[in-house]
């Protein structure tokens, strides 16, 4: 693991790859993905999660809510083009879920390492900026898994979407045998669902360490309406 100011010279070589984004950080051993920090993670868990394209144009109270990019890349992509932009906007915020940039299985692997270094920078950089962060546990295939943990801290909370992709039998042993690798390696304090992992496949997960699931926002505005009429 190396320090950035070792890697990057700001009076010397322009930024134009946003090397700011992990400034002080420490990275793992071959893709050099920077580490997020324990202290960075709360230990309370979130009272509510609202994707930021909703959230964003709020000039109401959030700071009992986290922020989410569970949605389609477009939605955020502006935040890793100024990330400086919406440093206040998530000071408001009582946090943010890591960013979730997609990332398949089925991308070339080169893109696939470029997804998940963008995922980790831009959270890197606000929790190294005091705002609040649990990270997001993406990766796409198996054998990028081992180093990627490599940047998440053990014994926190950690957070994972499922919303909109969770609904067939063979994405559910999927996302069990995902969820079979990550949880011993690091042994969160939370896990934090958004949308659900429902039916005993998950139940013994569900014994071994606290499960919370946050509905997605979709589904409780849905709720909310059909409550009104």
């Amino acid at each position: 693991m190396t320090q950035s100011n070792k890697r990057w010279n700001p009076k010397t070589v322009p930024d134009e790859f946003q090397a700011f984004l992990v400034r002080n950080a420490f990275f793992t051993s071959n893709e050099e993905y920077p580490i997020l920090r324990k202290d960075m993670v709360p230990e309370e868990p979130p009272c509510k999660i609202v994707p930021f394209e909703k959230a964003i144009n709020c000039h109401g109270d959030l700071s009992d809510t986290f922020i989410c990019t569970f949605s389609p890349d477009r939605t955020f992509k502006r935040i890793l083009l100024n990330p400086r932009k919406y440093v206040e906007f998530f000071k408001r915020t009582a946090g943010i879920i890591g960013f979730d940039f997609s990332i398949h299985g089925d991308m070339p692997m080169v893109k696939q390492k470029g997804q998940i270094n963008d995922n980790l920078s831009l959270t890197y950089y606000y929790g190294n900026l005091g705002i609040p962060i649990i990270p997001n546990i993406r990766c796409g295939s198996d054998e990028l898994l081992p180093e990627f943990l490599q940047a998440i801290p053990k014994e926190s909370m950690v957070a994972i979407g499922t919303h909109g992709f969770i609904k067939h039998n063979y994405e559910k042993y999927e996302w069990r045998n995902f969820l079979d690798q990550i949880l011993p390696a690091l042994r969160p304090s939370n896990l934090i669902v958004y949308g659900t992992l429902n039916g005993p496949l998950f139940d013994d997960i569900k014994d071994s360490i606290p499960v919370l699931e946050y509905e997605p926002w979709s589904t409780t505005r849905r709720k909310e309406a059909l409550n009104d009429n």
